[in-house]
């Protein structure tokens, strides 16, 4: 057999074999119908990964009388196709990003995750508490001015006189975004400390975090 998905080739010898899933199922191991059933399911839906669908695939083999070679490069095919499934969610998420991206500025804080994240997210979320929106009608060397402008409205002084963001703790500076791959770090006085090669985004996943996480 070609190097078919593990659904392709659970289908074929299936039905070469007169089998149905909850039967592949107890050749597999399983006693229960409804999980002999869910496994042979779960493995034709990609999941191949879980302590229970690698003992599945050692025994996958036998239970559809083939080699154990036939069943590694349907797992390969199955894992490549997966893969490529992933990568193009990711291109078509960030397409949209750039799609939607407008300059804005970002303050940055001690904490990227909030405090009281429920709470946080009724009232506005990173949204409200993070971002600054830009005049895009001024030229982009307004931007840093504008910023410094709106930092007293995001700004709050704690006991000790220093600047934070309520949910997001003491804040020490902040990133203009000009483009989806231009930004800039400023302190909260205004002076550039470090140009950034991608716009940086609280709460979104980069494309490479996101195929990590997946995979």
């Amino acid at each position: 057999m070609g190097a078919v998905g593990i659904a392709a080739l659970v289908e074929a010898r299936c039905e070469e074999l007169g089998l149905d899933a909850t039967t592949l199922g107890f050749r597999l191991g399983y006693r229960n119908p409804a999980k002999a059933a869910g496994r042979v399911h779960a493995l034709c839906d990609g999941h191949v990964t879980s302590r229970k669908s690698i003992a599945a695939l050692e025994r996958l083999p036998d239970a559809l009388q083939v080699s154990a070679e036939a069943v590694q490069q349907a797992l390969a095919a199955t894992v490549a196709q997966k893969a490529a499934l992933k990568w193009a969610r990711v291109q078509a998420e960030d397409a949209r990003w750039r799609a939607g991206f407008r300059p804005h500025a970002v303050i940055l804080t001690e904490r990227k995750c909030p405090t009281q994240i429920v709470i946080c997210g009724l009232t506005g979320g990173i949204g409200r508490w993070l971002i600054i929106p830009l005049d895009l009608s001024c030229s982009p060397l307004t931007f840093v001015d504008q910023v410094k402008r709106a930092l007293p409205r995001k700004l709050e002084t704690n006991y000790s006189g220093g600047n934070y963001v309520p949910f997001f703790g003491v804040a020490h500076g902040f990133i203009v975004n000009y483009t989806p791959d231009t930004a800039v770090r400023f302190t909260l006085a205004g002076e550039p400390i470090e140009s950034l090669e991608k716009a940086y985004c609280p709460g979104r996943i980069s494309s490479d975090a996101l195929l990590r996480l997946q995979t």
